[in-house]
């Protein structure tokens, strides 16, 4: 994620935004919005990577918190002023499979590590990689030639969370270097 140290440093300008401006949520995991400001305050939704968000209040007060629409706070450090979709390449609707450890390196020499790593045959080593509601993976393995271009399949770790997963379409972007 070697990208989003520049986002988040783009990021720490957002605590300066004007009422009314739009944000987007650059959190890999996502943003809790709270009942106040402050990461001890009750979450009351969380918003998704790349959500867009209205600025009602930004006052100084709020140590770089930010009131957002439907009265809640979020962390103003987690946000940007682009939509960080534009930085990435849409590869369109994939096939996402989910596969577990095998006790045997990936096709590129590394143990598969959870949360990180995807097997993908159309991408080459290192890709990294952005797959809707799952997140940032980058590409270490590789699968059966049959499954296609347009699929990857994520690391699990255990095959229960693996049969869970089952066979899922999710839209999947190239993060660009």
């Amino acid at each position: 994620m070697k990208k989003w140290i520049l986002t988040a440093l783009i990021a720490s300008f957002t605590a300066f935004c004007a009422s009314g401006e739009v944000v987007y949520v650059n959190a890999p995991n996502g943003l809790n919005i709270r009942q106040k400001p402050g990461i001890e305050s009750k979450s009351i939704q969380v918003l998704e990577f790349g959500q867009r968000v209205v600025v009602v209040d930004d006052e100084p007060g709020l140590n770089g918190w930010l009131r957002v629409e439907g009265d809640g706070y979020i962390d103003g450090t987690w946000t940007q002023i682009t939509d960080p979709f534009e930085e990435m390449e849409l590869l369109g609707e994939w096939r996402i499979t989910a596969y577990a450890a095998t006790g045997n390196p990936c096709a590129n020499g590394n143990y598969p590590t959870l949360g990180y790593t995807v097997a993908c045959n159309s991408l080459p080593f290192g890709t990294e990689v952005y797959i809707d509601g799952v997140g940032f993976r980058t590409v270490e393995d590789r699968g059966p030639g049959w499954l296609g271009s347009e699929w990857c399949d994520l690391y699990l770790g255990e095959y229960t969370a693996c049969v869970q997963w089952g066979n899922q379409m999710r839209k999947v972007w190239r993060v660009k270097e």
